[in-house]
């Protein structure tokens, strides 16, 4: 048993020995696609930190990087109305029109929100006195993350200059600041009239902060420089409510030099 420890700690120490650790300081540019959103192009800096094996190939790579990601901007129609529900009492109604999808919902003159309505008082004729009608000119959002990778990669030596490398592995990430948008022009049908409303705020005043997912990257190095390009997958959701699944694609490319 002895024995063994020591053959353990032995080999421990050959590997330390080969083990080298880099540092690669990185910029560039990333394309983001959140689900249901155009894509939105951002930039990506920071440094790379990994701890090479050089006989075997494998290496494990972290790091630290302020990454921006958003949501392209769109455009899209509503309208507010008030109808009367099957018991007689009045409510209040919106319904939205873009691109991609239509929807309705119906709630009390207080305000909560009681559920979808598309096939009930709309479709069924129920006559809608719409008040006004609000043209989204421009609606968008940029996040700004500083994130954190871990990932196993291996190494393809081609000439002594020339390396090519795959990675694979999880990354958190924690927003820390962004721009939410939002232009509309509003048309009030009972009074002819017409008014601009602007609003930006922080994004992560309403969402969740904390992210995470899965992140893929290959790249070559010849001699001390690097091109990268990365794809990260993002997992958490963005209103913190637990829930995994995919929110997002990002594609990046970078160029870096090591030391």
């Amino acid at each position: 048993m002895k024995k063994s420890w020591m053959i353990g700690v032995m080999l421990l120490g050959a590997l330390t020995a080969q083990a080298q650790w880099k540092i690669t300081p990185e910029a560039g540019f990333n394309v983001t696609k959140y689900t249901n959103s155009p894509a939105k192009i951002g930039y990506k800096v920071g440094a790379a930190v990994s701890y090479d094996f050089r006989e075997s190939g494998f290496a494990l790579q972290s790091g630290l990087y302020y990454v921006q990601r958003g949501n392209g901007s769109y455009d899209y129609a509503s309208m507010y109305g008030k109808s009367i529900d099957e018991n007689g009492n009045e409510i209040s109604m919106y319904y939205s029109i873009d691109k991609d999808r239509t929807y309705t919902y119906s709630y009390p003159e207080e305000g909560y929100y009681a559920g979808y309505a598309e096939n009930s008082l709309v479709n069924s004729g129920q006559p809608i006195d719409w008040q006004e009608v609000t043209f989204v000119h421009k609606n968008a959002s940029r996040y700004g993350f500083v994130q954190l990778p871990v990932l196993a990669r291996y190494t393809w030596t081609v000439k002594p200059n020339i390396r090519i490398h795959v990675a694979l592995g999880p990354y958190i990430a924690i927003g820390v600041n962004g721009k939410k948008s939002l232009h509309a022009k509003i048309f009030d049908l009972k009074k002819s009239s017409e008014s601009i409303y602007e609003n930006k705020s922080n994004p992560f005043d309403y969402g969740n902060r904390f992210d995470w997912g899965v992140a893929a990257e290959t790249g070559v190095e010849i001699n001390r420089f690097s091109a990268k390009f990365s794809y990260d997958m993002g997992l958490s959701d963005d209103y913190g409510r637990n829930n995994i699944g995919i929110e997002y694609h990002t594609a990046s490319f970078t160029i870096g030099y090591s030391f």
